[in-house]
């Protein structure tokens, strides 16, 4: 094969607008990445374990648990009737509904973000094959 037939062949391979894509895919997975780790950040306090309540609930219940009231003056509630009325209070306390409906909204979004972070990755992965594949294919004619 002859060096204009290589040099024809290699520059159909398009490997530099390759290259371009593999760079805006890496920053796009950089800024998914960034911008997880900030919003995770502002909002630590309502990130939790799946199932399990966020700092920000447990310090509110914490200190609702303090002011649970007394069935009258000389007995206070049993463990079961304090549970039922920290129960209560998921719902009829403002500042502890609210706090329960931002953590809901913080997962939501972090199970975006992870998404995204998961996508950019998977396209980057991609690209990669591709260039590889390219790298054969300019290997074997360089042979």
């Amino acid at each position: 094969m002859e060096i204009a037939q290589k040099t024809r062949i290699l520059k159909s391979l398009d490997t530099k607008e390759l290259i371009e894509k593999l760079k805006q895919y890496e920053d796009a997975l950089e800024g998914a990445l960034n911008e997880q780790t900030t919003f995770t950040s502002q909002n630590h306090s309502f990130i939790t374990s799946r199932g399990s309540d966020c700092q920000e609930i447990k310090r509110i219940l914490a200190e609702l648990g303090m002011q649970v009231p007394t069935k009258d003056e000389s007995k206070k509630f049993t463990k079961a009737d304090k549970d039922d009325w920290l129960t209560l209070q998921r719902k009829e306390n403002k500042e502890l509904s609210e706090a329960i409906v931002k953590q809901r909204q913080v997962a939501f979004i972090l199970d975006d973000y992870q998404i995204k972070v998961e996508m950019a990755k998977k396209r980057a992965e991609g690209i990669k094959a591709v260039i590889a594949l390219k790298t054969a294919q300019i290997n074997f004619l360089a042979s």
